[in-house]
């Protein structure tokens, strides 16, 4: 005889089983959606994946990498004023010296986006040198889809960086680090990583104490 659950409903009084029939629809329902629950977080988890590229951006180094975040699920373009994310083209209407105006715009600048629009994040980083045999690494820049905000892509890149690229013993530099969440990053990691020297220049605020915000 199997031990009943005490589950209630508003029409029976409490310490009052329910029948063995109500029991079964139930336990049916539960391993149902609890098999629904992995078969969606499976199919999350087949949805993202890492790649890592050569940036497309210029920088004042050489051999920049980029680890980026790819959402398979994502197929709408980004915001198309979304730097670096957006193929954004800037036309020039003045001559250079600002002297006249020219009859047609001339294209000046063409700033790359992503190749992939499932692309919702990402790292560039480069190496600087090395240090009795130990790696210092530089991270360019991070972003994140105007769009994706508030779901941790920043940290999912910054983790894969230090688990993946970097080495025990290694130097990570944060360089400038314009916002806060940046420094709480870099602190994450500082703590998560001992045995990694990790630094960044507080630019966020000029009294140089730690942030306190969320993971962006």
């Amino acid at each position: 005889m199997r031990k009943e659950p005490q589950i209630f409903t508003s029409l029976q009084r409490q310490n009052q089983p329910v029948n063995d029939e109500l029991l079964d629809d139930l336990e049916i329902q539960l391993v149902e959606e609890s098999t629904l629950r992995q078969y969606v977080q499976k199919i999350l988890r087949e949805g993202i994946e890492f790649r890592e590229v050569d940036s497309p951006l210029q920088y004042r180094h050489w051999n920049i990498k980029r680890i980026a975040l790819c959402d398979t699920g994502v197929t709408d373009p980004p915001n198309p004023h979304d730097h670096y994310f957006a193929e954004i083209e800037k036309w020039r209407k003045w001559t250079k010296n600002y002297g006249r105006r020219l009859k047609k715009p001339v294209l000046d600048e063409v700033i790359p986006g992503v190749s992939d629009v499932c692309i919702i994040g990402f790292l560039d980083y480069h190496k600087e040198g090395v240090t009795s045999g130990n790696q210092h690494w530089y991270i360019d820049y991070m972003k994140t889809r105007e769009d994706k905000g508030g779901e941790k892509v920043a940290s999912r890149l910054i983790d894969k960086f230090y688990s993946d690229v970097v080495s025990p013993g290694d130097y990570v530099n944060f360089g400038k680090m314009m916002q806060p969440q940046i420094g709480h990053l870099k602190d994450k990691m500082a703590k998560k990583y001992p045995d990694i020297k990790t630094k960044g220049a507080n630019y966020f605020d000029p009294m140089g104490r730690d942030p306190q915000s969320n993971i962006p």
